[in-house]
């Protein structure tokens, strides 16, 4: 794929593009002068491993695989709030290659990525995480936007969001930086800079924050700041395609150090659970956690997986409570 991308440098892309409502919109202007390579092969890194952009975008066949040949072309009702209902609930994950956003500015892709409006002005469901994702650096946002412009087109529109079973008049305040929680080892010590490193890679850039703290579905700010990393979030299973014996819901786990997390792991225990898919006592980790060689977590490089072991297993801890399993002796 990174060399289909940089082949593509050259040119700009410029294509139909369909709004909410499936009508195609005019094509716009994509910047005529080709990024610099270098930013979109950063921008890949982040969208496929650091904030697992495709675990949403894409496609999964029946086994929950994702389909690359249809990589970040949209998903109609990726998520369903209401599953007894056919008409309510549903929020498509969009197109994001060219053909889907062809006429978004760079700025406004920015902005729906980091603040949660959309190009018309409405705010986001906070499914998508743009909350936490606002943290990230300016130029990291930049690179992923080169990267999404860097894209084949795949054609392909998603439907409208569905009516909510609750109310969204503004998206989703950001995360403060000062509520994700700081390494306790000291400052100049051996591994500071490390853990510091591993503290913008779980908690201001990737979804490890969103994915391990408790969600409230209908709170101005969906995630409880009280329990950061302490697990306890459901998943569907259907909106995961989480195949069978696993339960209707998934719930993920408390990796911070307390005995009812990660307790007792090392920073190198962490970057192997994320590269092997497995704990250290080889038990098969459950989806929706993307670890492991097809997961976007199993890319990263051993050098951001460590950094993020070295943050996670020096923060405080926060009590996690029994986590249901998923099967019985699996963990998410």
């Amino acid at each position: 794929m990174r060399a289909a991308v940089l082949l593509m440098l050259a040119g700009a892309f410029v294509t139909g593009a369909c709004d909410d409502a499936g009508n195609t919109a005019p094509a716009s202007s994509a910047s005529s002068v080709a990024p610099d390579a270098s930013a979109i092969i950063r921008g890949e890194y982040l969208v496929r491993s650091v904030a697992g952009c495709g675990e949403c975008h894409t496609p999964r066949d029946a086994s929950g695989a994702l389909d690359q040949s249809r990589w970040l072309a949209g998903v109609a009702n990726r998520f369903d709030l209401v599953p007894d209902d056919d008409t309510q609930g549903g929020i498509p994950a969009p197109n994001l290659t060219p053909a889907g956003l062809s006429s978004w500015s760079d700025a406004a892709i920015e902005r729906a990525m980091l603040d949660g409006i959309s190009q018309d002005g409405s705010p986001l469901f906070p499914v998508m995480p743009y909350y936490a994702y606002h943290n990230m650096t300016g130029a990291d946002a930049q690179a992923i936007v080169a990267y999404l412009r860097a894209l084949p087109a795949i054609a392909g529109t998603t439907p409208a969001r569905q009516p909510l079973p609750i109310a969204l008049t503004a998206p989703a305040p950001p995360i403060p930086e000062s509520a994700i929680p700081q390494t306790t080892l000291p400052d100049g010590g051996p591994e500071y800079a490390s853990a510091q490193r591993g503290r913008y890679l779980a908690g201001e850039i990737g979804f490890c924050l969103d994915c391990h703290t408790p969600w409230r579905l209908g709170e101005t700010q969906p995630l409880d700041l009280t329990r950061v990393f302490g697990g306890g979030r459901p998943f569907s299973s259907q909106d995961w395609v989480v195949p069978a014996p696993a339960p209707p819901v998934v719930w993920s786990y408390d990796v911070t150090p307390d005995p009812t997390g990660i307790a007792g792991w090392t920073a190198r225990d962490v970057a192997n659970v994320l590269a092997e898919g497995k704990t250290p006592g080889g038990t098969d980790l459950c989806r929706p956690m993307p670890a492991g060689p097809m997961g976007a977590l199993g890319g990263l490089s051993q050098q951001d997986a460590y950094d993020i072991g070295m943050y996670l297993t020096t923060i405080t801890p926060v009590p996690g409570g029994v986590v249901p399993t998923c099967p019985a002796g699996a963990v998410e």
